[in-house]
């Protein structure tokens, strides 16, 4: 269960549709950068290998890159019903009982919203405390790089993925309440 709309129901809202295509720009920016990381490390292996002169920060900027990364697609993936879960129950009950087994997708899509919730909660800290402090990776003097761009990207990754386990939940919510008892 994706949590989208199904032909059988009706266009999404504006609102709804304003975050999808917000989601939609944060899975589509997390991919563009993935193929620069792609780009940087060819031209790390090559600068290696025929100059004798790596590119400085490479390990630096993948490791932060891959934090990043993962919050960009994170409500991009929710959406698609991409994040891994076990579904052979659920798909059970949802053909042979399908109250309970919407219920538990409701129950399965506000854990989620709640778990990104308490993730953005605990990391807003390390954001104020990365944006104050101007922490940074890296030697001085060869390479650094500030942690608060990346520290941002957890906070609006977690907001994302929240909202869209809420959308989900209400779309499950709402097939429940059509169910015939």
């Amino acid at each position: 269960m994706s949590g989208t709309a199904t032909g059988a129901e009706s266009a999404p809202s504006l609102p709804r549709r304003a975050f999808h295509l917000f989601s939609d720009a944060l899975g589509a920016l997390g991919t563009i950068w993935i193929f620069a990381l792609v780009l940087l490390v060819c031209a790390d292996v090559f600068g290696r290998s025929l100059l004798g002169a790596p590119v400085r920060g490479v390990a630096e900027i993948v490791s932060m890159s891959i934090v990043g990364i993962v919050f960009l697609q994170l409500a991009g993936a929710s959406k698609a019903g991409r994040l891994t879960r076990s579904a052979a129950v659920l798909q059970r009950l949802l053909l042979r009982r399908p109250r309970i087994g919407l219920s538990m997708e409701v129950a399965f899509q506000l854990c989620g919203a709640a778990l990104f919730l308490v993730l953005f909660e605990a990391s807003l800290p390390y954001f104020a405390r990365a944006w104050e402090r101007g922490e940074y990776v890296g030697a001085l003097g060869d390479f650094t790089a500030p942690t608060w761009p990346v520290r941002l990207l957890i906070l609006v990754g977690s907001v994302a993925a929240a909202l869209q386990f809420l959308l989900a939940a209400a779309d499950a919510i709402r097939r429940l309440l059509r169910v015939r008892r």
